[in-house]
C-alpha cells in the first residue's frame, strides 16, 4: 500500500538555547535531522512535500519543557535503530525523553 504509515510517538525535552526556537523553528530543525538519519521518512504529498510530522501543544517562545511529537515513516522501524540514528542529529538543547509506538 503506497500510503501506509508508520508512527513514532516522541516526547523532547526543549532546554538551554533551544527555548528560543520557535515552534517553526522547531520543524525545520527536526525536518533536517530526520532527512539526515537516512530513515524511511513519510512526506507529505503535494507540489511541495515536507516530511510529515505532528505536534502536540506548543511550548511558548523562552519557555523551557516537553514537547510531544508524532513522526511518520513509510515502514516499521524499531525504536533503538530511531534513537541510535536521531540522537547524533539533533542540536544541543534537544534530547528524547520517551518514545512510544502506535
Amino acid at each position: 500500500m503506497d500510503n501506509e504509515r508508520f508512527l513514532l510517538k516522541v516526547k523532547l525535552q526543549k532546554h538551554q538555547q533551544m527555548k528560543f526556537f520557535s515552534q517553526l523553528d522547531l520543524v525545520r530543525v527536526l525536518g533536517r535531522a530526520l532527512r539526515r538519519t537516512d530513515l524511511p521518512i513519510y512526506f507529505t504529498k503535494g507540489f511541495n512535500p515536507h516530511v510529515k510530522l505532528s505536534f502536540g501543544d506548543a511550548l511558548k517562545l523562552g519557555q523551557e519543557g516537553i514537547v510531544d511529537i508524532t513522526f511518520y515513516f513509510t515502514a516499521k522501524i524499531p525504536v533503538d535503530e530511531f534513537k541510535d540514528k536521531l540522537i547524533p542529529q539533533l542540536p544541543r538543547g534537544l534530547s528524547i525523553v520517551e518514545i512510544g509506538e502506535k
